[in-house]
């Protein structure tokens, strides 16, 4: 059994992991684990610090394809959470990769655009990487609630009726 059961995000809880692709004609495909102040956001193929933007459309079928990688990865197939040295030497990031996704873990702040989370050292790159771990693939013994957010950022008093 996956341990990952997906839910309809009005009814996720504090700990949902939320996949979201704010709208706009380009957006970006952003990996929210709610219990941590990160968010991963998806990077171009071949880089290891620019994140893809993308048509919307095509946001909404990667959100699907993430999930289906997610998936595919508590039950066996290939994924791994990482610490990578920055390449100015000035501290590690943490980055994911799951199935043909890698995503890169950026600071949560409202308002303002994602970069990188720098590390300041190895050993708190690696407690950040082990939490990761235990939401993304979660063990079978604990179910992790999965939303998808591909419409709505609005407050619900303010979305189209």
């Amino acid at each position: 059994m996956c341990p990952l059961r997906r839910v309809e995000g009005h009814r996720a809880g504090p700990s949902a992991l939320g996949i979201l692709a704010p709208p706009g004609r380009r957006t970006f495909l952003i990996l929210r684990p709610r219990t941590l102040a990160w968010d991963l956001l998806l990077l171009r193929p071949g880089s290891v610090n620019i994140f893809r933007d993308v048509p919307f459309t095509e946001a909404e079928r990667l959100a699907h394809e993430l999930l289906q990688a997610l998936r595919q990865w508590s039950q066996g197939a290939s994924g791994h959470v990482e610490e990578v040295a920055c390449p100015d030497g000035g501290g590690f990031w943490v980055r994911v990769c799951v199935g043909a996704f890698s995503l890169l873990v950026c600071d949560r702040q409202p308002g303002r655009p994602y970069q990188p989370l720098t590390f300041p050292d190895a050993d708190t790159a690696l407690s950040a990487a082990a939490q990761l771990r235990g939401i993304l693939r979660p063990p079978d013994d604990i179910e992790q609630e999965v939303y998808l957010n591909t419409l709505y950022f609005q407050q619900p008093s303010e979305r189209p009726t």
